[in-house]
């Protein structure tokens, strides 16, 4: 079977080294120069264990990373580890064509795919597919190019968010308010980020009180990121956001499927964005191997095991819930940021 890979990030590349460990060849377009990402910590999900395991990954990045909640005799729920050396370690050996981007789909007279036009420094080309794997990501080209349904939810509140390179004194914790809203922090070796929820007033409102204000707030309201908060040296370290979830009514149409961030995202809360795009991989290279002459039965398979899993996640996400209670209650003494 022909396949194409179009987003060569996290999800892209660990379906793609799933792929040939089942014996396929897939073809994996990124638009980005090889080694290129945004410095940052990330948290690696339960969800993503068995994924990473298989291809030899988890093992090799657990060490680099920070343990979440670990238990006795049990694996942690989660790891927080730099980005860049989990990228890396799923990308060694992975053929990639990078600087290249899917800039249309070609269709037969029935309207199946049946490949993509890229463009890359050369100019463009046509490759033949048989089946077309979207994982460029939450505003995904691929999904728009194939006419498919997303919506998109503005969450009620914004979110402020920081980074440093000074490690907190633990690797994750997260708080509520009285108002429902939530406050956190993750660290890893190397740094340290939060994210809180805030009112819904403009980056320049929301950063206006200045640095020594907002370290000051979140220490108070979350001090386990002390040491991470106090290193900040300047308010650009410090972003406004406007956060929305997304869903896909339907994750394939004939020749096309997405995968990960394309068909879904959850808010800040849930922290399992990107593990549940790695169980969307690991999902759907074995319906591929199961099905490996026909992309449609291994797409129906790959929805039948994954919409009894992704589903509920996007119902229950708490940001959703907070869009019926906007409103219902206030913050209490010192949690408003901005502050009156």
């Amino acid at each position: 079977m022909k396949i194409v890979i179009a987003g060569g990030g996290m999800v892209g590349l660990t379906l793609g080294k799933l792929l040939r460990a089942r014996g396929f060849e897939p073809t994996i377009i990124e638009r980005m120069p090889a080694g290129a990402y945004i410095p940052r910590g990330y948290m690696l999900g339960f969800q993503g264990y068995e994924p990473l395991k298989e291809i030899g990954v988890l093992e090799a990045v657990w060490p680099e990373g920070r343990e979440i909640a670990p238990q006795d005799g049990q694996a942690a729920v989660a790891v927080c580890v730099e980005v860049g050396k989990v990228i890396t370690a799923i990308a060694d050996g992975l053929p990639v064509e990078y600087e290249h981007s899917v800039v249309d789909l070609v269709k037969n007279d029935e309207g199946r795919v049946v490949g993509v036009v890229v463009e890359g420094p050369e100019g463009q080309r046509t490759i033949e597919a048989d089946l077309v794997v979207a994982c460029d990501g939450k505003d995904s080209r691929v999904r728009q190019m194939a006419g498919m349904a997303a919506t998109y939810d503005a969450l009620p509140e914004a979110s402020l968010a920081w980074m440093s390179t000074t490690p907190s004194e633990t690797s994750f914790s997260m708080a509520y308010m009285s108002d429902g809203q939530h406050i956190g922090m993750i660290s890893w070796p190397q740094g340290s980020a939060g994210w809180r929820s805030c009112a819904k007033v403009g980056a320049e409102e929301a950063l206006a009180p200045g640095l020594d204000a907002m370290k000051e707030m979140w220490t108070r309201l979350l001090p386990q990121s002390r040491l991470g908060v106090e290193a900040l040296e300047s308010i650009e370290q410090v972003r406004y956001g406007e956060p929305e979830l997304l869903t896909t009514p339907e994750w394939w149409v004939p020749g096309l499927v997405l995968i990960g961030d394309s068909a879904h995202f959850f808010g800040p809360e849930t922290g399992i964005s990107s593990g549940i795009g790695l169980g969307d991989a690991h999902a759907l290279s074995e319906a591929l191997r199961q099905h490996p002459n026909d992309p449609d039965a291994a797409c129906i398979s790959f929805v039948g095991w994954r919409a009894p899993v992704v589903r509920p996640y996007e119902a229950m996400d708490p940001g959703r819930h907070r869009i019926m209670m906007a409103g219902q209650s206030t913050p209490g003494p010192g949690e408003a940021w901005p502050p009156a």
